[in-house]
């Protein structure tokens, strides 16, 4: 299996505990995808509060240890100690299946080589999602993620803190993590930004079923002026007592970055 992933947490809630509480964590992964090898251990701490306005805060601060290989040009371990923020926040009208809302989300996470730290790294990721219907059967979705990473030596930055694009969850039509800049000797090693988009629409032509069509659109990169990728397709959406189950046929437009049909299925609330 390209991942093998072990992790285990321990809560401690706090008052109101729907939502606030401390989260102790721990957890191994290895990772085999497109001449990338990692294994990272991890072991954090957060601590998740909702403000007053309806955002949910998370504050944490996890130790990193990671050994990597990519393309057996790039080969290095990492020990970083990363303190972090997050903000979301979630405005639906159903918690599996909504027919309107949005989702915002903002992260950052950083280290400074004075504090147990291998390299100086600040890393930002924001996504936005959203979706609205018409007349009860159409539906309209759309997707931006986008994400940077400042460093004083890219080269020891690793791979789980770079950025790749390609997949079910990210361009459709290319696969899972090749889209991101390439070595001399053509492996993808990830790149220092991330900007991905998505729209789509959905048909429902019958109870519990959806037809869909999309467009896909961006890559990792190093430079903003970088050219993006573009994938389009058709899918099938039902919605199972647990969620949407999706099931895609997608064609990637840019055949240098690996583009052809692929099948992608996903499943999980739209937002």
């Amino acid at each position: 299996m390209p991942r093998q992933n072990l992790s285990t947490w321990y809560e401690l809630p706090l008052d109101p505990p729907m939502t606030d509480l401390i989260r102790l964590t721990a957890g191994y992964q290895r990772e085999d995808i497109e001449n990338v090898e990692s294994e990272l251990l991890t072991l954090g701490q957060q601590w998740q509060h909702q403000l007053d306005n309806g955002w949910l805060q998370v504050l944490s601060l996890r130790w990193e240890g990671e050994r990597f290989n990519i393309g057996n040009d790039e080969k290095g371990t990492s020990t970083l100690l990363l303190p972090g923020a997050g903000y979301s926040k979630i405005h639906a009208d159903s918690p599996l299946d909504p027919s309107r809302g949005y989702r915002l989300q903002f992260d950052v996470t950083g280290s400074h080589r004075a504090v147990l730290s291998d390299v100086d790294i600040l890393h930002v990721n924001a996504l936005v999602k959203g979706l609205f219907t018409l007349a009860g059967k159409h539906r309209f979705v759309g997707r931006f993620q986008a994400g940077a990473v400042a460093t004083n030596r890219f080269s020891d930055v690793p791979p789980s803190l770079r950025f790749f694009a390609g997949g079910d969850q990210s361009v459709r039509g290319y696969g899972y993590e090749t889209l991101s800049p390439e070595n001399e000797n053509g492996v993808p090693v990830g790149g220092r930004f991330l900007m991905v988009g998505s729209g789509e629409y959905q048909y429902q032509f019958a109870d519990q079923w959806r037809a869909a069509v999309f467009v896909d659109h961006g890559n990792a990169i190093n430079d903003l002026n970088d050219p993006l990728a573009t994938g389009v397709g058709i899918g099938v959406r039902w919605i199972s007592p647990v969620g949407p189950l999706r099931f895609d046929v997608a064609k990637g437009l840019d055949r240098e970055f690996g583009g052809e049909w692929r099948i992608h299925f996903s499943m999980g609330p739209e937002l």
